[in-house]
């Protein structure tokens, strides 16, 4: 007589066979589904007309054809994933280099901030020099031009009153207002501004630059940003293109560049010689200046 422990043993791995046998078969079903699905969809007719060999062949195109797609994408999904990191990795060096450029171009403003400052000193005579303050302009009047503007130093860092004001291109204008951190100022565009002028060519030449002039265009001259003025005799020789000083006579220093003659007009009456001055300074950006000392006229 078999043992009982035995039989029971042998029935337990007939279950087992059975279960390995059922999972098979359905394992092999399902991929030959897969197979056959992925067959059609790659454009396999497995109904085609023939034998069960046929029907085999084209079972086993569909599944080459569908490892094919499963590799391709599988390939896909693998490169798009590193394309993904590579992306990433490319972006926060964008973000880097987009910080070194914000950093170069501080730096850039700097130093063409100090060479605007350096060149303004050419334009002052040495007894000035030893008084003169750097300084940024903070706030400017409404409007596009800089017709008054406020400067970021005052009585403690030794401006004065009526203290001339220069940056890198030339003459700007003058303070009118001081207090103790901060000062007022006035561009040469201001109606209030006048300032004695020489030719450069000839230092005989010698005329006043305001915007209270009597042309009939004036306005649009100032909406320019030019600057107006006439000659102090009719007979002077003055063409376009001469370039505009400052004359040394009133509070102006000697040889402050003013800008260049872009218009010579001649009254009806021709007792007065205008010119239109298109001036060095650009009066819709002044950042940085040089304030000066007044010229001793006492």
């Amino acid at each position: 007589m078999i043992p009982l422990k035995f039989d029971k043993n042998k029935k337990e791995k007939k279950r087992i066979n059975v279960k390995v046998i059922a999972t098979g078969i359905v394992a092999i079903t399902l991929i030959g589904i897969v197979g056959i699905s992925i067959g059609r969809f790659g454009g396999t007719n497995p109904a085609g007309p023939g034998v069960v060999l046929d029907g085999i062949a084209s079972i086993e195109g569909g599944f080459n054809k569908g490892f094919v797609f499963l590799k391709e994408n599988l390939e896909e999904l693998i490169n798009y994933k590193k394309n993904a990191n590579k992306i990433a990795k490319i972006e926060e060096q964008k973000e880097d280099l987009e910080q070194q450029v914000i950093e170069l171009n501080k730096k850039l403003d700097e130093v063409e901030s100090l060479e605007s400052l350096k060149k303004s000193l050419n334009f002052i005579d040495e007894k000035y020099k030893a008084n003169r303050v750097a300084a940024s302009v903070v706030a400017k009047n409404d409007g596009n031009w800089y017709d008054s503007f406020t400067i970021g130093a005052g009585s403690e860092d030794g401006v004065k009153k009526d203290s001339i004001v220069v940056n890198g291109n030339g003459l700007v204008g003058k303070v009118y207002e001081v207090s103790k951190n901060y000062s007022k100022a006035i561009s040469l565009l201001d109606s209030k501004s006048s300032v004695s002028f020489k030719l450069m060519k000839d230092s005989n030449y010698k005329g006043v630059i305001t915007q209270n002039t009597t042309l009939d265009n004036k306005e649009s001259y100032k909406n320019k940003g030019y600057l107006q003025g006439y000659m102090f005799e009719t007979s002077y020789d003055v063409l376009p293109g001469d370039v505009v000083v400052t004359s040394g006579l009133g509070l102006y220093p000697e040889g402050i560049p003013i800008g260049e003659v872009d218009k010579v007009i001649d009254d009806k009456n021709k007792s007065m010689k205008h010119i239109v001055v298109k001036p060095y300074v650009n009066f819709k950006n002044v950042e940085d200046v040089t304030i000066i000392e007044p010229r001793n006229i006492g």
